[in-house]
């Protein structure tokens, strides 16, 4: 399967298990090779030192071989499950046998004949691998075995036909075919910069450029030149700086094209068993051993039938991308999660299975955890519905009592007073007045009562003018300080913050003896910073009453904070965040 275009770039910091470790079985296995070219190389220089050749040359074939080998082991060491290492080491190994033509060693001479144009193959076979160092596609693996054929097959066909009349046949077949290749692998090239996408197109770009004038140019050279009076050593020379600059262009490609090193299965194991994993570390484990920044780790929510990404978020599957692979993880022959990685640099997913299998457990503790976070969201969620919900009902109730019970209690004390100013037994009179009497108090203490409920002002102008009528109202000496943009707070977060501030400062006024009440107000990033300081006895706390511990849970329902220092002695001092948008 293959997922959505869209990649999530890791930036988070390589876990330090795999950052480099000891060295291993690769490692000696490179360092013997780089010292076997190194004999190898010098040998050659000894046997084209004592021969009757042209030394030059061969020094300037073995100094080739060195650069190959040394491009081969860099990018092997790189990436240790990538084929570019491995063909650059082939394509120095052709160099070599190009070299035994100018030993003048009559028993190397066959090895020349045939494998003479076999750099030109190796490459356009590194052209059409790069960058995971297999061939992709039934075309470009034709392009290759036809090259292959052409410059090994018609080598060989050459070197038995030498003297006969059929060499020249051969020699212009192979040329017109080799050309044909060319033209063809040419096409393949234009056709994959033009489908990748921009990243990938600069760092195809100049490696395809510099390639396709390198394998155009090097079996042409001498038929440009030749006719020019130029000196063989000349195009020797010339087709060797030519060959000299692949293998530069192949590692530049893998250093600087965003290709991370990989690292092997055994140490993604031990940093696992040590430390363990935790999101999104799987995934920045995984991209790290695999050498793919774009890959991404998802899970599978089996309650809502669909994969998720660390933050519970849904994700698009396209199955239409060839470009992205995507891989599914089991465990005990259930489906947990799922890892998707750029196909193009991973060719074959085997090294994504692996690594996916070392983690597998990992991920099946990450997917439950994803799901908790998302049944966690949703229970905010659900929190936050709840007091808003609750605020509707308050605004209900202080609607129904304001609008329903306190008229009617107005209009009775309208009635008794028309009663008593009609009466004319005095009696009668002062026990009707009485009546108004507490008929207004009873107005009175609704009027409070609905106002605690929910006060108008909150309402109506809004959380500083509330707040401003609260202190102003206060029996101690308060301050109020607020910069807030009232437009930015959500309803929900307004009415927290001033029950917070109305609770906090009916506690001062009911136990702190305070002399001095400071109320700040900021918003800063989203979020609002409420402080309410007074001069008390202190000694307050959040579990010490039904008020301050509803509050607290209000605040969390919101995902905010709330802090109380009180002291004995020392004043109370509540500290409160809450975010603007709930």
């Amino acid at each position: 399967m293959s997922s959505d275009r869209s990649i999530s770039p890791l930036t988070d910091p390589t876990p330090r298990r795999l950052q480099g470790g000891r060295v291993g079985s690769l490692e000696l296995a490179l360092i013997f090779i780089g010292l076997l070219s190194g004999l190898i190389g010098v040998i050659v220089l000894a046997v084209g030192a004592n021969a009757g050749g042209s030394l030059f040359e061969v020094v300037e074939f073995v100094v080739l071989f060195w650069i190959w080998v040394a491009a081969g082991i860099c990018a092997w060491w790189r990436r240790p499950t990538n084929g570019m290492g491995g063909l650059l080491l082939i394509g120095a190994v052709s160099i070599l046998l190009v070299a035994t033509g100018y030993l003048d060693a009559p028993a190397l001479i066959p090895l020349y004949k045939v494998f003479g144009s076999s750099t030109l193959a190796v490459a356009v076979h590194l052209l059409l691998a790069f960058p995971s160092g297999r061939l992709r596609g039934r075309f470009s693996t034709f392009i290759v075995v036809y090259v292959y054929i052409i410059a090994i097959g018609f080598g060989t066909a050459r070197a038995l036909a030498e003297g006969t009349a059929a060499f020249g046949p051969l020699s212009f077949a192979q040329t017109w075919l080799g050309l044909s290749a060319m033209i063809m692998a040419a096409i393949v090239m234009v056709r994959r910069l033009r489908a990748a996408d921009p990243a990938h197109r600069r760092v195809l770009l100049p490696l395809f450029v510099y390639g396709i004038i390198a394998v155009v140019g090097l079996p042409n050279v001498p038929n440009i030149l030749f006719p020019l009076g130029a000196s063989p050593v000349l195009i020797v020379s010339l087709q060797i700086l030519l060959l000299a600059g692949l293998p530069i262009a192949f590692l530049l490609g893998v250093l600087l094209g965003s290709f991370i090193r990989t690292t092997p299965l055994e140490a993604l194991s031990e940093w696992l068993a040590i430390r363990g994993a935790s999101r999104p570390a799987v995934a920045q484990a995984l991209a790290t051993t695999l050498g793919d920044r774009s890959l991404r780790v998802v899970y599978w929510d089996a309650a809502q039938h669909r994969f998720v990404d660390e933050d519970g978020a849904e994700v698009a599957i396209d199955e239409t991308d060839g470009e992205r692979g995507w891989l599914q993880v089991v465990v005990d022959e259930e489906l947990v999660g799922a890892v998707e990685y750029d196909a193009r640099i991973i060719a074959d997913p085997s090294p994504v299975r692996r690594a996916a299998e070392v983690l597998a457990i990992a991920l099946d503790r990450e997917r439950l955890t994803t799901q908790l976070l998302s049944s966690n969201e949703a229970l905010t969620h659900s929190r936050i519905r709840i007091v808003e919900a609750a605020d509707r009902e308050r605004f209900r109730i202080a609607r129904d009592l304001h609008d329903g019970l306190q008229m009617q209690l107005v209009l009775l004390a309208i009635e008794a007073q028309t009663i008593a100013n009609s009466a004319s037994d005095s009696s009668v009179t002062g026990e009707v007045e009485a009546l108004r009497h507490g008929i207004d108090a009873a107005a009175a203490d609704l009027r409070h009562l609905v106002h605690n409920v929910l006060p108008a002002a909150l309402l109506e102008q809004g959380l500083v003018a509330a707040t401003e009528d609260l202190v102003d109202r206060l029996a101690v000496p308060a301050t109020l300080h607020a910069e807030l943009d009232e437009t930015m707070i959500a309803t929900s977060t307004a009415h927290t913050a001033y029950f917070i501030v109305a609770e906090a400062l009916s506690n001062t006024v009911k136990h702190a003896r305070a002399s001095n009440v400071r109320v700040t107000m900021a918003q800063r990033d989203g979020v609002m910073r409420l402080e309410i300081e007074d001069d008390g006895i202190g000694g307050a706390r959040i579990g010490a009453g039904v008020g301050l511990r509803g509050l607290a849970d209000r605040v969390e329902a919101l995902k905010g904070t709330i802090e109380i220092q009180s002291e004995p002695s020392a004043g109370t001092n509540v500290r409160v965040e809450l975010p603007c948008v709930s």
